[in-house]
């Protein structure tokens, strides 16, 4: 969301959206499925919180949630998938997705400030600019969101595994696609509706 008056760079309500995130994030990673056709890895619902943190936060707010989130592993919380620590989850060859987590929110702010201060000068009706902003989010969401998590998550997967690259990408991207895109649709069906609360909340 672009705010819509200045704040200070650590307000409490800054604070209290990247604690926000940061739980939805940690509950999604607790949400955890095998997936048979993986490495070891396992469906969660991470994919969904750190998409959905880069589509309503901004840049600074999705790089807090993100150094929060691997703060809270690193101190030995049970935050990554499965209940895991981040001494438990990183060292493995589905560690790179981690990174993934911490990238992708604030890749897809970035890219999506840009894009709504284009779309947001056009004289477009209230409808036109939230069908643009919802088209913006879900674009985002599949192409940037899906790659920025699953080219960490594959190049570590090579790493332990020595699989080829050919070899890798069913069990680390291919395998977890269809249901990224699900949670990607979701996620930017959810940012749009959360749109308006969110801006009217900011401009308090």
């Amino acid at each position: 969301m672009e705010k819509t008056k200045s704040k200070p760079r650590f307000s409490a309500q800054r604070i209290a959206f990247v604690a926000m995130f940061a739980a939805l994030i940690c509950v999604c990673s607790w949400i955890a499925v095998p997936n048979p056709f993986s490495a070891g890895v396992s469906f969660t619902l991470q994919t969904f919180g750190v998409i959905l943190a880069g589509l309503l936060l901004s840049p600074f707010e999705a790089l807090l949630t993100g150094i929060v989130y691997l703060l809270l592993g690193l101190v030995g919380l049970p935050v990554m998938s499965g209940f895991g620590t981040l001494y438990t989850r990183f060292p493995t060859a589905g560690g790179g997705y981690i990174i993934g987590f911490y990238i992708t929110p604030v890749l897809i702010a970035l890219i999506r400030t840009a894009v709504f201060a284009v779309i947001d000068k056009k004289e477009l009706s209230a409808p036109q600019k939230k069908t643009a902003h919802f088209i913006t989010y879900l674009i985002l969401a599949i192409f940037v969101g899906i790659l920025a998590v699953d080219i960490p998550g594959m190049i570590q997967g090579m790493y332990y595994t020595k699989m080829s690259f050919k070899a890798a990408l069913m069990p680390f991207a291919f395998a977890f696609m269809p249901t990224d895109v699900i949670k990607c649709v979701l996620a930017a069906m959810t940012a749009s509706a959360l749109e308006k609360p969110l801006k009217m909340i900011r401009s308090r």
